[in-house]
């Protein structure tokens, strides 16, 4: 691929010959006149070196540094064209970082030799190279669900870090209440003193704005952003100027957000900050639950010694059932950067990698999703066994559920070749459930049915309703289940091994059939040696 050049220049004529000159080189060109204009040419079209008018610099010391801030993931070379017949050319090399300097009038041989010199040297060069940081920082934070700090400790590391990373003026984690009305700083890169401070969520329309969608939101200007014109004036003199808020979302609710505020006008976020922050929300919300978690088994421990029926049985179920939910909080911390990692890895590699790390990456992928529904499992049967599994119920139509659970694992149909077929009802068929539950009941027993269907195979989707309740079956095409094996095949301690010899953690059904039951409903598996199985719930309508 061609490098292309930007000559900020203050003379329009100066930066035409110039742009002539690099052109003849063979490099693509781009030109400006004025520093703002670069700001925001270098972080849209990406130059890959910069010629720089000195008396620019002279007057605007800081523009070296502006202009690789607009270009953050690589280190951006720049030259300083130094003006004809002036020999103090010490004054100018001070004025700023610059690599290179070329007095005018220079040839175009003499151009494509300073050029061809930078761009190769540039390469070994970074700044600050946000992949490697990633992964250091990523790492650590998993590090810190298990390390002996609060939840105020770990939540100032994190935000402190990300400061270390990416140039803010502001990093701040917010706890949001679940009337959505109000939120309560918990740690803050800049000011300490504001931990525990509580506000109120109207007088923050971009926390509000992310809470309503559940999606990242990204203000690159806050005095030209429609949201921000009522706040204006309270917020125009306090030293920044983009926004970037990323939900922390468990159960499908934004529990918290991570707000970053920095006065990188021209150039807002870079798409790498972008999915490195994203990444940190997420691995962070896991590690603010194990945290809590942890303190909350603290202190029940302290309610059960002095219990009055000590019985010992019960507080065995109770420690049992807090040691799995953290090791179950753990693991899914641990997983959640590597699953992190595989998915940067497959989108920045796309292309660059062979068949045979294709298929590596395949393997990571498939041995996190697995680690992670293992992780959700241990999560769901610590809650059921220690009592503390609560079911949100509210009406929901059963025929939406099952459609966009279904939608969800259209993915790993494809990878196998795998045909679904759905035969639900068009009509709403309301039913008083927990949807995350039903959810979860589906996705169990689907995904045990993707380990038994061999390649190319069938799986039928099918709900029926009567007066009293709804029926749903979920029937593979599999070698079917002996008979010793489907009269447990819904206890805690059955594992079976799929057709590519991995073993279940035997808590997916279990834990279908402690929800179902909650619900006041039956769950129920048939089955005949080669026939394939089927699995049927239902639930009172």
């Amino acid at each position: 691929m061609t490098a292309t050049v930007l000559t900020v220049h203050s003379s329009s004529i100066s930066a035409e010959r110039i742009n002539a000159t690099v052109k003849e080189s063979g490099l693509g060109s781009l030109g400006s006149t004025c520093a703002e204009t670069a700001c925001q040419t270098i972080h849209l079209k990406r130059p890959d070196l910069v010629l720089l008018d000195a008396d620019l610099l002279l007057k605007q010391p800081d523009l070296c540094r502006r202009f690789r801030a607009a270009r953050p993931e690589a280190y951006l070379p720049i030259i300083l064209i130094i003006p004809h017949n002036d020999h103090e050319i010490d004054h100018y090399l001070c004025a700023g970082r610059i690599d290179d300097f070329i007095c005018q009038p220079f040839s175009v041989t003499d151009l494509q030799a300073r050029i061809m010199l930078r761009l190769s040297s540039s390469e070994n060069e970074s700044l600050h190279p946000l992949s490697e940081i990633d992964f250091n920082f990523l790492a650590g934070l998993s590090g810190l669900a298990v390390a002996d700090l609060d939840t105020a400790q770990i939540l100032q590391r994190v935000v402190g870090s990300i400061s270390e990373v990416i140039d803010v003026r502001r990093c701040s984690i917010t706890l949001i209440r679940e009337d959505a009305e109000v939120g309560y700083v918990l740690a803050s890169s800049d000011d300490v003193g504001v931990n525990g401070l509580r506000i109120e969520l109207n007088r923050y329309p971009e926390i509000q704005e992310t809470i309503l969608s559940g999606r990242p939101l990204l203000i690159e200007n806050i005095h030209h952003h429609p949201l921000m014109t009522a706040v204006l004036p309270s917020i125009e003199n306090l030293g920044f100027d983009s926004i970037m808020v990323l939900p922390m979302i468990d159960r499908q609710r934004t529990v918290g957000v991570l707000v970053l505020r920095t006065a990188r006008s021209l150039c807002g976020f870079t798409s790498d900050e972008i999915s490195f922050c994203q990444m940190v929300a997420n691995v962070a919300i896991n590690t603010l639950k194990t945290a809590q978690l942890r303190q909350a088994e603290q202190a029940k421990k302290a309610v059960v010694v002095l219990a009055a029926d000590g019985d010992p049985e019960s507080s065995a179920v109770r420690e049992r059932s807090a040691l799995l939910g953290m090791a179950a909080h753990d693991l899914r911390v641990l997983v959640s950067v590597v699953e992190g990692y595989c998915l940067l890895l497959s989108e920045t590699g796309e292309g660059n990698l062979s068949v045979e790390q294709n298929e590596i990456m395949d393997g990571l992928m498939s041995g996190s999703r697995r680690l992670v529904d293992m992780a959700n499992n241990l999560l769901d049967y610590s809650r059921i066994e220690a009592g503390r599994f609560e079911l949100e119920m509210s009406e929901q139509d059963i025929c939406s559920i099952l459609k966009t659970a279904h939608s969800e694992i259209v993915p790993l149909l494809q990878k196998r070749s795998i045909c679904m077929e759905v035969n639900c009802l068009a009509e709403n068929v309301p039913l008083l459930c927990d949807e995350e539950g039903i959810r979860r009941v589906f996705y169990n027993i689907v995904t045990n049915a993707l380990k038994f269907t061999p390649d190319g195979g069938t799986i039928r989707l099918s709900l029926a309703v009567t007066d009293h309740e709804a029926k749903v079956s979920i029937e593979d095409s599999g070698p079917g289940i002996e008979p010793g094996i489907l009269a447990r095949l819904f206890d805690e301690d059955v594992c079976s091994a799929g057709p590519d010899g991995h073993m279940g953690n035997g808590l997916g059904l279990a834990i279908c059939k402690k929800i179902i039951e909650a619900h006041h409903g039956r769950i129920w598996a048939e089955s005949s040696l080669g026939q394939g199985s089927l699995f049927t719930f239902c639930l009172p309508k």
